[in-house]
């Protein structure tokens, strides 16, 4: 059978409280999926069956699994895993655990951020115990999405703005939930450790794991390398519910010799909200919609850029448009002429200048020298080298004199060329690899001479396109 199958099979047994049968289903189904549906009905029959060290992990797996994916129903997941969470808990003892968990629960109900730092795990007093009550959770109904204050009263025209999120049944779920956990806590001893809190919002992400045969509590022949139940964490926390490498946008760029030209791809920009600030060497743009964070609000950290760039600019003379699907950015070269190996790197977030400084130079690779730069000593020539060749390189080229002999051209250069424009192109290639060479000729060649790259790794595998000067327009000859 496919994994759809063994799932939907374990599904009908957890439906049908056969949650003995559904283990190895899920065990078979999960083998070639990181379904966090499945993961979450997994944790649910390894709950029945008072398995709650790998049914914790099945819910701290499925809520990472869930972030990661960034879909529709994300959100909707990410509820139930720490719905999940604060069951396992509750019935380990944790009630502390057990109520921050039903909160964060409830939050993501309200559409709250889920990498919003809520702080409701430092609720502890001097000794670490909860300080939270029974009654404070009771009265902690001020973001229930969804009222339309029908009640009367001031309770219900405080609520009547409150927007639905579509998750008013799992936010009223969790809300009960705290009820029951806290209530626990009323008549336990001031020291038990139902009342110190050690659980954080965002789990440490667990190591999936290969699934190991069902074996009855009494066996005492049970592996000794893998023991049943035992939960495997990943050596540090994850630092938040999607990486950030998964949120940047896509980019694509093109530059002439005194711009360059950056397309930022990002869904429902609202011009009228859009923040562009320039600076030297980056350009901060807020707030951005992220397709792998869908809930991302204006304030959040995800919710702005940086992008570095891979060169200098000058800020007044750059100029940014927007459209509902892209934004563009015409950066003002600072040294003109300078060509870019790269358009830079998107960082989540703003960054400081003093750090954006350092990004930039570091990732910048060693742009072409104007005219009146200094200009590296070549290398001494080993002697005992082969002669050059005396026969023109077989470069393809579309001049109708043929192909030219480049070497010819170089060696021929006399005093008289320092005076001409294309001295410091020669000075350039003479002293350039043959690696940078044959990208100097292919850039320039595909380009239909409107482009030079010395480097190999940039456009050795890609045609070089056309980049007329602006205010031309690149035709084909007919």
């Amino acid at each position: 059978m496919s994994s759809t199958t063994f799932g939907q099979k374990g599904v009908e047994a957890v439906h049908n409280k056969d949650y003995a049968a559904a283990v190895p289903l899920f065990d078979k189904a999960l083998e070639s999926s990181d379904s966090p549906a499945w993961l979450l009905a997994r944790a649910q029959a390894q709950q029945q069956l008072k398995n709650y060290d790998a049914a914790l992990r099945d819910a701290e797996l499925a809520y990472h699994v869930a972030a990661d994916r960034g879909s529709g129903t994300s959100r909707k997941l990410m509820i139930d895993a720490q719905y999940r969470r604060a069951t396992i808990y509750f019935k380990l003892g944790r009630y502390a655990d057990s109520d921050c968990c039903a909160k964060w629960s409830m939050n993501l109900a309200e559409g709250r951020p889920a990498r919003e730092n809520d702080g409701v795990e430092k609720n502890v007093d001097k000794d670490g115990k909860y300080t939270l009550t029974y009654e404070d959770a009771v009265a902690d109904k001020k973001s229930q999405p969804g009222q339309n204050g029908t009640g009367g009263g001031a309770a219900a025209l405080a609520s009547a703005t409150t927007a639905k999120t579509g998750f008013e049944n799992e936010w009223n779920r969790a809300y009960a939930w705290r009820s029951q956990a806290l209530g626990m806590m009323k008549g336990l001893p001031e020291d038990h450790p139902g009342r110190k809190v050690s659980v954080t919002k965002i789990p440490a992400r667990p190591v999936k794991q290969k699934a190991e045969p069902v074996v009855d509590a009494s066996d005492d022949e049970q592996p000794a390398s893998a023991p049943a139940g035992k939960t495997t964490k990943a050596d540090s926390p994850a630092p938040g519910s999607v990486p950030d490498e998964k949120l940047k946008l896509r980019v694509d760029f093109y530059q002439t010799n005194q711009a360059v030209t950056v397309s930022i791809f990002v869904k429902d920009v609202k011009k009228d909200d859009l923040r562009v600030e320039f600076s030297e060497n980056q350009v901060q743009i807020a707030p951005l919609s992220r397709e792998a964070a869908p809930y991302v609000k204006p304030g959040d950290r995800e919710s702005s850029s940086t992008f570095v760039l891979g060169g200098g600019i000058v800020p007044s003379g750059s100029r940014w448009s927007a459209t509902p699907r892209k934004i563009e950015l015409v950066l003002q070269k600072a040294i003109p002429g300078v060509k870019w190996g790269k358009w830079g790197e998107e960082k989540i977030g703003a960054v400081a200048s003093e750090e954006v400084q350092t990004a930039a130079s570091s990732s910048q690779p060693a742009a072409q020298p104007s005219a009146n730069q200094a200009q590296p000593l070549p290398a001494k020539k080993n002697t005992s080298a082969p002669p050059k060749p005396t026969g023109a390189p077989a470069y393809p080229t579309s001049s109708k004199s043929g192909p030219k002999n480049w070497d010819k051209v170089v060696d021929g250069e006399d005093d008289d060329d320092s005076k001409d424009v294309n001295a410091f192109f020669k000075t350039l290639y003479k002293g350039a690899t043959p690696e940078q060479q044959r990208a100097m000729m292919k850039s320039f060649i595909e380009s239909n001479g409107t482009a030079l790259s010395t480097d190999w790794s940039d456009v050795g595998n890609r045609t070089v396109e056309t980049v007329p000067p602006e205010g031309v327009e690149a035709k084909k000859w007919t």
